[in-house]
């Protein structure tokens, strides 16, 4: 194995798989550590706008991913009296360019056929991680302490290898915010889209299957689904009849961006890097766009860093104060909000989403 050309990456989710495929073609040897028993996602879908997917393009999964997605542009956002408050279709919002949902099991499924199973290690938990005394970074697991040139930290908001290595950094942030998840077997209703109320958001996706997302948020002291039964149809109408048993309920947490997103040889990614509250629906994407960029400048950790802490925290501070439009906590906030937001120029909406959709990776070159 030529010097600088293993890699070990910790997490099998979005990000750590995403990473072990671009890391391959730079012509990289990896071993992705994933301590449940099988890859899986289950309970949730993600959006990917033109950078997540310019990014799968670059690793050659653009098209599996888009076989298993259905186009995404015609969802609007309403309020609770139903009058929409972005008259721009959300493909125009893209830049004419296209969008997809996907379940995110499926998407997990495209990543994981493009990697040889050898290189996948399930059922292992990494119990320690360590920049080493040779130059290289560590993985510890019950009974093993295995050596890379590059170790992925792609473990999630609570991060062992953050929390190791950036100790009094990373700190998780609970938002209050409650989020419900769940897919329901069955076409979407006519609407889909957005509705954004008082405390509260609700949300409608397509996906390929004949299957429907349906995701709620609600901010402190919202304490159940109950909060959106008078909401008008079609949320109503799916709260209802939600299945309790394939809801996904949590509160969603966020992390203060370490300064450096490398130590020695050690790279965060993803949401162990940057978690963030999900109402740019960027969560997945970030990660798949640290993943790629990590594989273009991973003989250059400086430069990793550098390419993308801007944008991460840019985008992690549009996320936290759309809490304050998406979900406004009275109903005199929320009759501000729907004048301003309907207000607001065209080429205002479009200058945020261009922020998102303006950015494409840096091709990976074989090493």
């Amino acid at each position: 194995m030529p010097e600088g050309q293993s890699a070990g990456i910790v997490g099998g989710g979005i990000g750590g798989l995403t990473a072990a495929i671009a890391l391959r073609k730079a012509g990289w040897d990896v071993t992705v550590y994933e301590r449940a028993s099988e890859f899986t996602e289950v309970g949730a879908a993600v959006v990917l706008f033109p950078n997540a997917l310019a990014a799968l393009d670059e690793i050659g999964v653009g098209e599996q991913v888009r076989a298993n997605s259905l186009p995404y542009s015609s969802g609007a956002i309403r309020n609770l009296r139903g009058q929409n408050l972005v008259t721009r279709r959300i493909g125009d919002l893209a830049g004419g360019r296209d969008l997809v949902t996907i379940h995110r099991a499926d998407l997990i499924e495209v990543l994981v056929r493009a990697l040889p199973a050898e290189c996948l290690r399930t059922g292992t938990r990494v119990t320690g991680v360590g920049c080493g005394d040779h130059g290289r970074g560590e993985i510890v697991t019950a009974g093993d302490t295995a050596r890379y040139d590059l170790v992925v930290a792609a473990d999630g908001v609570h991060s062992v290898v953050r929390q190791q290595l950036w100790p009094g950094e990373g700190t998780v942030v609970h938002t209050g915010v409650s989020a419900w998840r769940w897919i329901v077997d069955g076409p979407p209703p006519d609407f889909v889209g957005q509705v954004w109320g008082i405390r509260g958001e609700f949300g409608i996706l397509p996906l390929a299957g004949n299957r429907t997302y349906a995701f709620a948020g609600a901010q402190r002291g919202v304490e159940s689904l109950a909060h959106f039964a008078d909401w008008p149809e079609p949320v109503s109408q799916l709260v209802a009849n939600a299945d309790p048993a394939r809801i996904i309920e949590n509160e969603l947490l966020e992390i203060r961006t370490p300064k450096l997103l490398t130590r020695g040889k050690v790279a965060l990614i993803g949401d162990a890097a940057h978690a963030m509250r999900p109402h740019l629906g960027l969560g997945a994407a970030l990660a798949i766009e640290d993943a790629v960029t990590l594989a273009a400048y991973a003989h250059d950790l400086a430069g990793y860093t550098k390419a993308r802490r801007r944008r991460v925290l840019a985008v992690q501070w549009i996320s936290r104060h759309m809490s304050t439009v998406v979900m406004p906590a009275s109903r005199p906030l929320a009759a501000v909000r729907d004048v301003a937001v309907r207000l607001t120029p065209d080429i205002l909406t479009l200058s945020v989403f261009g922020v998102i959709n303006r950015w494409r990776p840096r091709p990976i070159e074989r090493h």
